[in-house]
């Protein structure tokens, strides 16, 4: 009977120990001390040869192989626009970009500034009825951006990086990009009084004394965390040391809502041309900072979950996660912006 027991607890203690990746815990490199991700090497200088328009002397290890499917002209006939915003979707939903462009995605709503707002999605089946309404859809409002590859959650980093190379390669020149979700509430208001409380918290040029203008220095804010890799073997977020072999994520942006400036967006695709992949975007965002040596800036008027308070409560937020439902996305933005005075960009 004791030899049973002892051999139950040691089966149990086995299990345990597996099912919770602590071996996975207890050979996990130093963050601190070893850090390294390929390419291992300073890639700015090969950051600095792409933003110049010069051949890099080493090749792009990390150039995805797809297709934008659809396109936009939007800025073809733009000298300025002040605000891009970015909105990852997905192709099924339709309810939800609806309400977007009828809130925050509105064009025309912030009087006195240049806006505008695209959708990025994947594909599913060629000639399903989801793609069939999503086209009817491209073609009645022209703020969609279709990307050939698989719609998937672990597909996130693809979905990204092809935003960011669709804005390098056809509108480079926004003063800012801010990405989002669609279940995301988001002012616009709020963030162009934040950019603007930004600009005036910036250091003076020492060469000329003047103020250095936040478009075209390194900027890249949002809710930034500071965190470990998960190894529980059933985690969605499990993450092996063959993928990562650190104890330790480099601080990141949460991919939910961020803010990047013109300059900022250019060197984070620059850079991630020669950064290998990562499956989760915000974390790939946070490696390529790193790297790329971009500063980070943590808002904490970004909220990583949905901020709980009444609908009163919203008064200065940013962005908040949670709206999955679009009704009450617009209840919110409705209550707090259609008797707010609108904001210029100054």
């Amino acid at each position: 009977m004791r030899k049973k027991k002892c051999l139950y607890i040691v089966v149990v203690v086995v299990f345990l120990y597996y099912v919770f990746g602590v071996d996975d815990y207890i050979h996990a490199r130093s963050y601190d001390k070893e850090f390294d991700y390929p390419l291992s090497i300073d890639i700015r200088p090969l950051v600095d040869e792409v933003l110049a328009g010069k051949k890099p002397s080493l090749a792009p290890i990390n150039f995805y192989p797809y297709r934008f499917l659809s396109n936009s002209g939007k800025c073809t006939l733009i000298e300025k626009i002040d605000l891009f915003i970015i909105v990852k979707s997905a192709m099924n939903n339709f309810e939800r970009r609806d309400a977007i462009r009828q809130t925050y995605g509105m064009e025309t709503f912030n009087q006195g500034i240049v806006m505008s707002t695209m959708f990025f999605v994947g594909v599913d089946e060629p000639k399903s009825a989801t793609q069939r309404r999503l086209e009817h859809e491209m073609a009645d409002f022209k703020d969609i951006i279709q990307v050939d590859f698989q719609d998937t959650y672990d597909n996130n980093t693809i979905k990204t990086m092809m935003s960011f190379r669709w804005l390098y390669e056809h509108c480079p020149i926004a003063d800012f990009y801010f990405f989002t979700d669609d279940d995301m509430y988001v002012s616009v208001k709020n963030l162009l009084e934040y950019l603007k409380e930004q600009t005036k918290t910036k250091e003076r040029d020492p060469s000329s004394g003047t103020q250095i203008n936040v478009r075209d220095s390194l900027f890249y804010a949002g809710y930034m965390f500071h965190s470990s890799p998960q190894r529980f073997r059933s985690s969605k977020w499990r993450i092996t040391l063959e993928e990562y072999p650190f104890d330790r994520w480099p601080p990141y942006i949460t991919a939910g809502a961020y803010v990047v400036s013109n300059r900022a967006m250019k060197v984070i695709y620059a850079a991630s041309l020669f950064v290998k992949n990562f499956r989760f975007d915000d974390i790939y965002l946070g490696i390529v900072a790193k790297k790329a040596n971009i500063p980070m800036t943590h808002c904490p008027r970004i909220y990583f979950y949905k901020k709980s308070s009444s609908i009163d409560g919203y008064k200065d937020v940013i962005a908040s996660h949670g709206f999955h439902d679009p009704e009450v996305l617009m209840a919110t933005w409705r209550h707090q912006h259609l008797q707010s005075p609108h904001t210029k960009v100054g």
